[in-house]
């Protein structure tokens, strides 16, 4: 498939339209390309003009009717513009119609010109002798000047022509073709091509016949031209323009193609189009005596072997040598040894034939079947598969919604298709023949495939913009390359705008052809495409200079365009030297100049001051200009002064000896010889005179090591270093240059066999050339695989061959592998000369066997590895590349270095990091990632995160000495991650002690949390250590003042005098040492006393509790409270807060007495927003009964009317819960908020399981298109609650696919009990909302033959008969039959019951049955009033049942009502208790009316081992089957089962034996009533008294049996009437019947036997004989 994001095709916009394009039907392009036909889905046939106007306002004419088909005429001029065009169109009811249509301002004017209907048509082939019931089918074949070609019934083709205008049709025609028997209804589709009409039958045979006379062409068999078996029934054919290949389609949307050109060289007896001359008879031609010589040569050219007259050996032989001689060459004219001629060739009435092949028919006839014969080898005869391909599936994995595919375009290569689906609309894919590559391209539903003439095969289509064409594998430059070359520069240039592209890079040949045609519109497109490079504008807005960027990128632009420049310049100057073609000249000269000289006015416009790119430049444009000034009109040449020339000058030229033998030689026979013979100035000299380019030195030399290499090809190397030596080179440097260079493979190998016998090669040429021989060998066509040679990849050997078909192709590319036929691939050794180590390695990879992998380069190993993407071999090796094993001697796999993963993997990214995430899991990080720290964390977050036991990197070091812990340190620090370094050091225990870039300095002052940080924790690990503590507070004064000097002076001297103060105490000697003023080395704890009571003078109280001051006697002053000090603190006011507190001696009067809460009525009431909270609060919060005592206690206390105030209360109660859907405990809330009110809950648990399922799908299937958004869920569940059935109905269609989902997630079988539990949630939420109930679960039952859980789903919730019944479909038949029984009569009473109680399902009557006191009893009544046998089946597995009663039962319920009525007749129907007289009855009834399936089916279920089963079994066998041998088998056991019985003492415990015996012996006497004909009666008496019956009469039987078989060639019968009465009388009365017959037909000797065997006299024979003789 193609690759998402890019097109394989290019779809190119040939004529616009306006409008939504129409449904269409089928679309076609006429002949003339000028008109467009559309059959619209309603019948009717729409035109558009595709001419100026006529597609752009979409205008057309329509053509009413019912139309099925229509065809263009296909005699019109290709690309005409005429304005009148005709069309054949065919009507559904087979009428045909010829229209003539007048374009007028772009409308098609139809007109009627002849007419032909389907009676019309049929008395036209009556008039032939062909007769057919009805035409079922018509096809067009062709039209074009009035006559057309048709194929009725898929069987009949017709030739019709219409001599003028309004005249009847004629008949030129009518050929029945001539298909084997039976193919006419399998023919699946038909095709007709250059006069040829292919036929598909769908049992696997295309039949080929001619169009002319109907005569049959040939036949392929499909299996036969496949490389596997064949996939049937075939659907559609198409075949190639070439008749070279045609393509097969079966129904399972699979295609075929088939090679015919192949396929007729295998198989040529299938190719009936020509006689075998040696079956022909030779006759002489008319008005010519056989003994004359012109007959006497027209024999000769009509044997298959020349008639020779010299009968000599020595003629023999020549004519052998002749004949091989014919046979080997190649190229021979004579048709017979032509390999390339295709299968058609010799086809007299084809299309475009070749007539030189067809000149003679007689002459053709002659050589035909020999040269196809001739032309299918032996090789190809042996291979049945090699004439096809293997069936390819049409698209790959191809959708169920696919509603038609249709193969529209073949060629020998590749095959189009047209998909259309109901989802996607109209797609094409593309099917390579050679890679089986199928390729899809997606158009949609508004576009249409056009169909146009077989002449000019186009991929057109139909779109809303418009008319387009669709092109595969060439791209848009490559098209308008070679639309430039073939077409003209304004079709490029209107294309391109209609298009919307942009102008393409025209290449420089397309420029070439422009110039060889001398189209100027090519040349001046070319150089406006080349402007957009020279723009130095955008560049250079301003007058500033500009950038060396933009500079440079102009010079190398102007430098790849000097080519062309060149090319330009060559051509004005050559045709400024003829004067014809002056003006063109002229023409291409101003266009040049003008692009030069703007381009160079571009440099000097937008620049000041040109640079050294851009003045380079400007030289390079003004020497273009000098050099193509002089061919300017009026341009003043100089004048030339005449000289010598070479010709002028009268040389002396020696006499040659050899001049006239050289005159007679080839210029290279001359310079062979004088180069051998040391003669090379003389030979200069002759060249000389003859004017001959070989007279310079440096042509006669080239000349001859040209015939230094002819030698080499013929295999003569002395010759070759001879003219090497005489021309004075050095033979073994020429000879290895030679052998280096050389593609051709012989004469490398004898120059390499030259040379290696003068020892001449290097140690390293001579590895280059065995290396060269080893991948020749492997690389080429003819090598085959050793069989212990194990590929690398763990597939098999096709998967191999598919992995190595890019080198192959690559290689095959170069070395020049074209065809099969190709010689062995070649390697050049100067090109292998350059090839390093790890590409030779790399090369011979492929073929290197599994064991010996161990030994190959790591590198070149991993680069082919994750080139192939072998993960399973990737995953062996680094398994056991895991650093904590040791090097194993039986080890797979070389040694892995990380290193070589890092730079040598070629695997895609995704790919690659599954495999880096892998081997970090062993502990191996690649060089990269290491170097690259970021790296390393990202594959770190891959495997769990930096914080793990043990480290993921222990053995980390960075090129600095950093380890792990130091550089994660620096990266949080870096990117301000305090408190992922808090944990990462907390989880290690990391302390300055064992991590010492904790104890940084600069980073601790570059970073003042970080210095916080460690400080904190230091004091964590040892909170008792005040100095902790000092050094903690320090730490985060710096962090706060960014600015202090981290002292406590400078936290003073910054106004932080509380911080200074409460750090102070925490350091060394606490507050005492600075109120003690004690000095201290420590600066860091120094502080100035003064400095502090400054600090303190905003806080008096403190300062003077900190420095007091002494009254006079020494006594301090009072204390001072808490509150004093707070009083200077803002927002704290003592005098108004913690009035409550005692000691507060400065809080007012009117002070709080207590201390204020939020319950306070004085602050609520002055404070607080007072809100009711409501019931739908309380569910929000998830308390039902707050909920419930609220609505009780504010609403439904004071309500007047209390019901609809709890149903509007429960509506809002269950809204809330679907609305929250994402809160189980408010669902929760709500349903026990309805369950509080006295409402069932049941309905919005069922809506909450339902939008649950539905919520999880679509979280989990985002991009689903049937998935629903929370928001829209919601809005359905809303309208769900007010009783919408709309939205009740579209959830359920979202509720089944989110049911499916869930299961598929779980994991559990679709029609397991789990999932049809589950589904009851479904089947709920159908009966809340009355929809009828889904049938998708009963569906799956049937899909995957669950019959069981199909029976408990159905009885289970009560399906409807008009769902369940089509279900039964899915099932296999047997299953169907019996599901049908068991269901179908039950549910078909229960439909059908009008006016009576509705009757029970399945199990309901199994329950209600153990309730009686007679369970089979109850089941036996039910069945009888449901009419289901189903329940006397469950009635007889009961305890204590009687089987005769549910035989009974089962066998009036199986059997139609007037059987059934007729059989109950004497009893009641009713009545559970059934006895065998009744089953006597029944018996009797069902034989009477030859209903013995049923009996024997009952008896096989009820009575298994009563001998009944025999004796029905033989009259199955007797009367339906006709096969007396095996009934009289049954006969026989019946007879020894009744004696079994007889023997064991009388009957057995069910069935009496009498009455055994009385219903079988009605069975045979009903059997002989029953005998149709005198044969089946005759057999039956033999069987009966062969087998020597118990219950019939004996004697009487040997009579009877002997009486027929009497009578057994006459036309008489017996008397029904004696075969039941066993009395002689009777008998002889009815043989004296038979013998008057007898005697009046003079059978007098039939009749003698008859009474003999009747005991009568014979008087009365033999006198009614005498008188009929006299």
């Amino acid at each position: 498939m193609a690759a998402a994001g890019a097109r394989p095709e290019l779809r190119v916009l040939l004529v616009p339209r306006s409008g939504q394009p129409r449904d269409a039907a089928r679309v076609r392009l006429s002949r003339a390309r000028h008109a467009l036909g559309t059959v619209l889905p309603a019948g009717a046939i729409r035109l558009e003009s595709l001419g100026p106007g006529g597609a752009g306002r979409a205008r057309g004419s329509v053509l009413p009717g019912a139309w099925a088909d229509f065809v263009w005429d296909s005699s019109e001029d290709d690309g005409s513009q005429s304005s009148e065009t005709k069309l054949l169109a065919l009507a559904q009811s087979h009428d045909l119609f010829v229209y003539e249509f007048s374009v007028e301002d772009g409308k098609h004017n139809p007109s009627s010109l002849h007419s032909c209907e389907a009676e019309t048509l049929k008395k036209l082939l009556e008039a032939k002798n062909i007769s057919l019931p009805s035409i079922s089918s018509v096809k067009i074949l062709s039209f074009g000047n009035n006559k057309f070609k048709l194929l009725l019934n898929q069987s009949v083709l017709v030739h019709l022509t219409f001599p003028g205008e309004d005249s009847p049709p004629e008949t030129c025609g009518c050929f029945p073709l001539a298909l084997p028997p039976g193919a006419v209804g399998r023919i699946a589709d038909s095709q007709f091509c250059r006069g040829i009409l292919f036929l598909l039958d769908s049992a696997g045979w295309i039949y080929l016949f001619d169009c002319c006379d109907g005569a049959t062409l040939g036949k392929v068999a499909v299996a036969l031209g496949a490389a596997q078996g064949p996939v049937s029934p075939l659907a559609a054919l198409a075949v190639s323009p070439d008749l070279s290949t045609a393509v097969v389609t079966s129904s399972c949307q699979r295609a075929l193609a088939v090679q015919l050109n192949t396929y007729f060289r295998q198989f040529p007896e299938h190719l009936l189009c020509k006689r075998d001359p040696e079956n022909l008879a030779v006759k002489p031609p008319e008005g010519l005596d056989e003994d004359e010589l012109a007959s006497s040569e027209h024999s000769m050219e009509l044997l298959s072997a020349p008639f020779r007259t010299d009968r000599s050996w020595k003629a023999h032989l020549s004519s052998l040598w002749d004949r091989v001689r014919g046979r080997r060459t190649p190229g021979s004219p004579g048709l017979v040894n032509d390999l390339n001629l295709p299968w058609y060739q010799f086809l007299t009435h084809l299309e475009d034939h070749d007539p030189e092949v067809c000149e003679d028919p007689e002459r053709m006839v002659a050589f035909v079947p020999r040269a196809v014969t001739w032309a299918a080898s032996p090789a190809l005869q042996g291979q049945p598969g090699a004439a096809g391909q293997q069936w390819a599936q049409i698209p790959v994995g191809a959708a169920q919604e696919m509603v038609k595919l249709e193969c529209k375009l073949v060629t020998g290569a590749k095959a189009v298709f047209v998909l259309q689906a109901q989802g996607t609309g109209l797609s094409l894919a593309l099917w390579d023949f050679e890679s089986q590559d199928v390729t899809c391209s997606h158009f949609g539903r508004s576009s249409a495939y056009v169909e146009c003439s077989a002449e000019l095969p186009l991929c057109l289509l139909l779109t809303e913009r418009g008319l387009s064409l669709v092109l595969f594998g060439v791209t848009q430059e490559e098209f308008l390359t070679r639309l430039m070359m073939f077409g003209s520069a304004a079709v490029v240039d209107s294309l391109c705008h209609l298009n919307g592209w942009e102008r393409c890079s025209i290449p420089i040949h397309a420029l070439e052809a422009g110039l060889e045609n001398r189209q100027l519109d090519t040349v001046d497109l070319f150089l406006k495409s080349k402007e957009s490079g020279f723009s130095l504008s955008a560049a250079c807005p301003g007058p500033e200079h500009p950038g060396g960027a933009a500079s440079q990128s102009y010079l190398r632009n102007l430098e790849e365009l000097r080519p062309a420049l060149n090319l330009l310049c060559s051509a004005i100057q050559d045709n400024d030297m003829e004067p014809h073609s002056k003006p063109f000249s002229e023409q291409l000269l101003n266009l040049t100049l003008t692009f030069l000289t703007k381009q160079l006015e571009e440099i000097f416009v937008h620049t000041e001051e040109p640079d050294e790119f851009l003045q380079k430049a400007a030289d390079i444009l003004t020497d273009y200009i000098i050099r193509l000034r002089k061919f300017l009109r009026r341009y003043p040449h100089p004048a030339v002064t005449p000289g010598h020339t070479g010709a002028e000058l009268d040389e002396d030229l020696p006499e040659i000896e050899e001049s006239q033998k050289w005159e007679k030689l080839t210029p290279e026979e001359v310079i062979a010889e004088a180069i051998l013979s040391n003669k090379i100035p003389e030979a200069q000299i002759f060249f000389r005179r003859q004017q001959h380019p070989a007279e310079s030195l440096q042509e006669f030399m080239q000349t001859g090591l040209s015939l230094v290499y002819d030698c080499l090809l013929r295999g003569s190397p002395r010759e070759a270093s001879q003219l090497l030596r005489n021309m004075g080179l050095d033979v073994r440097q020429e000879l290895h240059k030679i052998c280096f260079h050389t593609q051709d493979r012989h004469v490398r190998e004898l120059l390499v066999k030259v040379l290696q016998e003068e020892n001449y090669f290097s140690e390293k040429e001579k590895k280059i050339i065995d290396f060269v021989h080893q991948v020749e060998r492997f690389y080429s066509e003819s090598f085959q695989e050793k069989e212990e040679t194990q590929p690398l990849s763990r597939c098999s050997r096709w998967r191999r061959q598919q992995e190595l078909a890019g080198p192959r192709a690559v290689l095959g590319s170069q070395l020049g592998r074209g065809s099969p036929r190709a010689p062995r691939p070649t390697v050049t050794l100067s090109w292998a000369l350059c090839w390093d180590q790890l590409l030779q390695e790399m090369l011979l990879l492929p073929w290197t066997p599994r064991q010996e992998l161990r030994t190959c380069s790591a590198e070149v190993l991993w680069m082919h590895l994750t080139a192939q993407h072998d993960w399973l071999s990737i995953c062996s090796w680094i398994e056991e590349s895991e650093p904590s094993q040791a090097p194993c001697d039986r080890a797979a796999w070389p040694p892995l270095r990380p290193d070589i993963v890092d730079r040598s993997t070629l695997c895609s990214p995704y790919m690659r990091q599954d495999i880096l995430t892998k081997l970090a899991r062993k502990g191996i990080f690649v060089p990269s990632e290491l170097e690259d720290f970021e790296l390393l964390l990202q594959r770190l977050s891959c495997l769990g995160g930096v914080l793990q036991n043990p480290h993921p990197v222990p053995k980390y070091s960075t090129a600095s000495g950093l380890d792990f812990h130091a550089q994660f340190v620096l990266h949080c620090l870096e990117h301000s991650l305090q408190y992922l370094l808090y944990t990462y050091l907390d989880y290690y225990s990391l302390t300055p002690s064992n991590c010492p870039v904790l104890d940084d300095k600069e980073l601790q002052e570059a970073h003042p949390w970080f210095e916080f940080l460690v400080q904190c924790r230091g004091v964590a690990s040892n909170p008792r250590d005040p100095k902790m503590v000092f050094q903690a507070s320090l730490a985060n004064a710096q962090m706060l003042i960014p600015s202090s000097q981290g002292g406590v002076s400078s936290i003073l001297l910054e106004g932080r005098t509380l911080l200074a103060l409460a750090t102070t105490v925490y350091g060394p000697g606490g507050i005492d040492q600075v109120l003690q003023n004690e000095d201290t080395e420590k600066p860091l704890q120094k502080v100035d006393p003064q400095l502090l009571k400054m600090a303190l003078t905003p806080y008096p109280k403190l300062k003077a509790a900190l420095f007091p001051s002494c009254t006079a006697h020494g006594i301090l002053p009072p204390d001072i409270s808490l509150y004093h000090l707070l009083q200077s603190l803002m927002p704290f006011d003592p005098t108004k807060l913690f009035g409550w507190q005692s000691t507060n001696t400065l809080a007012v009067s009117d002070a709080w007495s207590e201390l204020p809460h939020f319950s306070s009525p004085e602050l609520v009431s002055r404070h607080a927003v007072q809100e009711r909270l409501d019931f739908p609060f309380y569910l929000l919060h998830g308390r039902p009964a707050f909920a419930f005592g609220t609505f009780v206690g504010q609403q439904l206390a004071r309500s007047r009317a209390p019901r609809q105030l709890v149903q509007q209360a429960a509506r809002e109660a269950q809204l809330l819960a679907l609305s929250c859907l994402g809160v189980p405990s408010v669902a929760a809330a709500c349903v026990c908020f309805l369950e509080l009110l006295g409402h069932d809950s049941l309905g919005l648990r069922v809506d909450l399981g339902a939008a649950s399922l539905l919520c999880s799908h679509s979280c989990s299937r985002d991009a689903s298109p049937h998935g629903l958004s929370r928001d829209s869920l919601v809005e359905k569940l809303t309208k769900l609650a007010d009783g919408e059935k709309a939205a009740a109905a579209a959830l359920l269609t979202s509720l089944e696919e989110a049911f499916w989902d869930a299961i598929e997630q779980q994991g559990i079988k679709r029609t397991s009990s789990d999932s049809r539990r589950q589904w009851a949630l479904v089947m709920q939420f159908c009966k809340l909302h009355d929809l009828e109930l889904s049938t998708s679960f009963l569906r799956e039952c049937a899909k995957s033959n669950e019959w069981l859980q199909f029976l408990i789903q159905t009885q289970l919730h009560g399906h409807q008969p008009a769902q369940v019944i089509p279900l039964l479909q899915d099932f296999p038949a047997a299953v169907q039959d019996h599901l049908l029984l068991a269901l179908g009569r039950l549910l078909g009473a229960e439909a059908g019951a009008a006016g009576r109680a509705r009757a029970g399902s399945l199990f309901q009557t199994l329950l209600q049955c153990q309730e009686q006191p007679s369970p089979w009893g109850y089941l036996l009544a039910e069945g009888l009033r449901a009419h289901s046998p189903i329940l006397s089946v469950l009635a007889a597995c009961c305890p204590d049942a009687n089987l005769v009663s549910c035989l009974c039962v089962w066998i009036v319920t199986s059997v139609d009502g007037a059987t059934r009525a007729e059989a109950t007749a004497h009893s009641q129907a009713e009545s559970p208790q059934w006895d065998l007289q009744d089953l006597a009855v029944i018996w009797k009834v069902l034989l009477r009316k030859q209903k013995s399936k049923t009996l024997l089916n009952g008896f096989q279920l009820f009575l298994k081992d009563s001998p009944l089963l025999h004796i029905l079994e033989m009259y199955e066998l007797c009367m339906n089957c006709k096969k007396y041998n095996e009934a009289k088998t049954k006969l026989d056991k019946f007879q020894e089962s009744l004696t079994n019985l007889g023997a064991a003492g009388g009957a057995a415990p069910a069935v009496p034996l009498p009455w055994l015996r009385s219903q079988a012996l009605f069975l045979l006497e009903l059997m002989l009533q029953q005998c149709h004909t005198d044969y089946e009666l005759g057999r039956l008496l033999q069987l009966l008294a062969a087998a020597q019956s118990l219950l019939l009469d004996g004697p009487h039987l040997t009579r009877l049996c002997a009486l027929s078989e009497a009578l057994r060639d006459s036309s008489i019968s017996i008397s029904r009437s004696i075969l039941t009465s066993c009395s002689l009388e009777a008998f002889q009365a009815e043989c004296s019947s038979i013998l008057e017959q007898l005697q009046e037909k003079g059978m007098f000797s039939l009749a003698r036997e008859v009474a003999a065997l009747a005991e009568l006299p014979v008087d009365s024979v033999v006198t009614h004989e005498v008188q009929c003789t006299w």
